[in-house]
């Protein structure tokens, strides 16, 4: 036989042994395997209480990885409310952020991030921040952080809207 002949087989074998299975043992297996749950809502269930799924193990040790749902979340509500004029660029509950895309007409336009801190209703529980964009007759564009009273005009709209929706809040239940 040629070379070639040997170098085939070898790889075929290597092939063959490769796709071949191996019933594991369970007391061998360090992976739990648990019955699969065909009703959907059960198995969405079991993930959202943190004891499904890869990190179920992890968040029992590490404490509870839930956040409040945004619904419940007044601050989150009002700067939603507040902010509702103008086009989002990124939202993240979990991420504590919310970024507007540029706003404006003609040569001028803003952007506005709301950062959570908190989940409590207090002026230090969000940092608002703002930006303005200038552009100039050959789009030569500047852009400067907005001043802070005009930041604090919106936290504080923010923080009058939770108060409101705090209030009607208690008044449902």
């Amino acid at each position: 036989m040629k070379f070639t002949n040997y170098i085939f087989l070898i790889l075929v074998a290597i092939l063959l042994t490769a796709c071949s299975s191996k019933e594991s043992d369970s007391s061998s297996s360090s992976i739990k395997k648990e019955p699969f749950e065909p009703n959907a809502q059960k198995r969405a269930e079991k993930y959202r209480d943190g004891t499904g799924g890869i990190l179920g193990d992890f968040r029992k040790q590490q404490g509870s990885g839930n956040f409040e749902f945004a619904t419940s979340n007044v601050l989150w509500r009002a700067s939603l409310k507040t902010l509702d004029f103008l086009p989002m660029q990124s939202v993240s509950y979990s991420g504590g952020i919310l970024i507007t895309d540029w706003y404006g007409s003609g040569k001028e336009s803003i952007k506005i991030e709301v950062i959570f801190k908190s989940n409590t209703l207090e002026s230090s529980s969000i940092e608002v921040k703002s930006f303005k964009k200038t552009c100039g007759s050959n789009s030569n564009c500047q852009v400067v952080a907005n001043a802070t009273d005009f930041n604090q005009s919106i936290k504080d709209k923010i923080l009058a809207s939770a108060r409101e929706l705090s209030i009607q809040d208690k008044n449902k239940k």
